[in-house]
């Protein structure tokens, strides 16, 4: 849910907008820049999201989700880390004062991928920027995520190179020094250089003459589509949000709910399996291993590519709750004391997405890319209906939706489910 703060700040991008953004992109195949498209106030508050995102990690001390620290050029290891983890930025602290504190006079970047998992708020404010798009456009088959630049390292580490096929990318540059980018068309790059030499080649000035240039400052947009070859330097201490569109690869795309079956359906193990007594013809011994797919009942006898598609059904939803994006944020530490005069909304821009499961005796709720199952009941469609309105309602009203005959703590128990995973926030008088 967006707090009154963000909600302060946000300007969404119309229709016409993005209209724009299509014609001038040519249908988000050609790279542009767009001027002064975010106020300063929407920047300095987006920077300190961006701030609340590196005290995240500092806290969690872990360089997962593709968190990526370079000094003067060198990446650090795991054992270098902590150096950062302890100089985390403090609550009022700006950029800057914080920058100096952690690295001094020394050049440094950082990269965190997947960061929209950190701070639900700044999710929410893109989302719902980008709304009018993806209703135009359709959404993303493999979804979005977002990274996060903070640098002053000039050349960017990893060269001259391209991303994964398919990734298109928007740029929020928020200041306050600015940007450039330098993209070369296919070709003209693939008849320079060898091969081996093409990904993150680091011999950046033997190639500027022929290279395009876009420079862009605090509240400008740069869009690049999927397949260009490019490098940025930013000399000036910057920050910038650069926003994923995933597009599907085919085969990816086929690949995909084998992932969901593996991460929900798969439980680990490391026992070791002695020597196998069984001929080759007798897979008894493999039934040892078929047991960690604990599937649910109704999934038992699909047939291979009916277990494919309902596995999709489950990424399709989760993704669309989570409008669009990869990773789900972390559900809140506590649940929440519901009374019955609380106010309670949904938590704008998302919607509570929900089906019946494959035997019509369950229906599975998605609260923020989480997966909720539940008893099916025509009452809880109601209830989710309700709060899918937006319309800001109290507990007692909302549960009204529910069979009178139940206890009231059947429907305070679903509140939190959904309350702890993003779904509703309270809202305050």
């Amino acid at each position: 849910m967006i707090t009154a703060n963000a909600k302060d700040k946000r300007k969404p991008f119309q229709a016409s907008w993005w209209d724009d953004f299509l014609s001038r992109t040519d249908n988000c195949t050609q790279t542009a820049v767009f001027k002064n498209c975010l106020s300063p106030e929407e920047t300095a508050w987006m920077r300190k999201q961006l701030l609340h995102i590196v005290s995240v990690l500092s806290r969690m001390r872990t360089d997962e989700f593709g968190y990526r620290v370079y000094l003067d050029g060198k990446r650090l290891g795991y054992k270098e880390m902590p150096q950062i983890y302890d100089r985390s930025p403090h609550a009022e602290e700006t950029v800057a004062d914080w920058a100096s504190r952690c690295f001094g006079d020394k050049k440094f970047g950082m990269i965190i991928n997947r960061a929209e998992k950190f701070n639900p708020d700044l999710s929410a404010w893109v989302s719902d920027k980008i709304a009018p798009l993806l209703e135009q456009k359709g959404m993303p088959y493999l979804g979005m995520n977002f990274t996060v630049f903070i640098s002053n390292y000039g050349w960017t580490p990893l060269g001259i190179h391209r991303d994964e096929r398919g990734e298109n990318v928007i740029h929020f540059h928020l200041g306050k020094g600015g940007k450039t980018m330098y993209t070369w068309d296919t070709a003209v790059y693939e008849d320079m250089t060898q091969p081996l030499e093409r990904m993150n080649n680091t011999h950046i000035e033997s190639y500027l003459a022929c290279a395009d240039e876009h420079t862009f400052g605090e509240g400008d947009l740069y869009f690049m589509p999927q397949g260009v070859y490019h490098v940025g330097r930013s000399d000036e201490l910057s920050m910038g949000l650069t926003l994923w569109f995933h597009n599907a690869v085919k085969g990816r795309l086929a690949k995909r709910p084998l992932k969901v079956i593996l991460d929900q359906y798969f439980e680990e193990s490391d026992e070791i399996l002695e020597t196998d007594p069984c001929g080759v013809g007798d897979l008894r011994s493999f039934e040892l291993s078929l047991e960690l797919f604990k599937l649910p009942e109704e999934f038992e006898n699909l047939s291979f590519k009916q277990l494919l598609r309902e596995s999709y059904r489950e990424f399709r939803y989760a993704l669309y709750s989570n409008g669009g994006f990869w990773t789900r944020p972390f559900p809140r530490e506590k649940e929440f004391d519901f009374k019955p005069q609380t106010r309670i909304q949904c938590a704008s821009p998302y919607k509570i997405y929900y089906h019946d499961n494959l035997n019509g005796k369950k229906i599975h709720l998605y609260a923020r890319g989480t997966k909720i199952v539940l008893d099916r009941h025509a009452c809880i469609k109601s209830l989710i209906d309700r709060i899918n309105s937006g319309a800001i309602t109290s507990v007692k009203d909302a549960l009204s939706s529910l069979d009178p005959d139940w206890d009231k703590s059947i429907g305070l128990y679903i509140l939190n489910l959904l309350y702890v995973n993003h779904g509703i926030a309270v809202v305050e008088k």
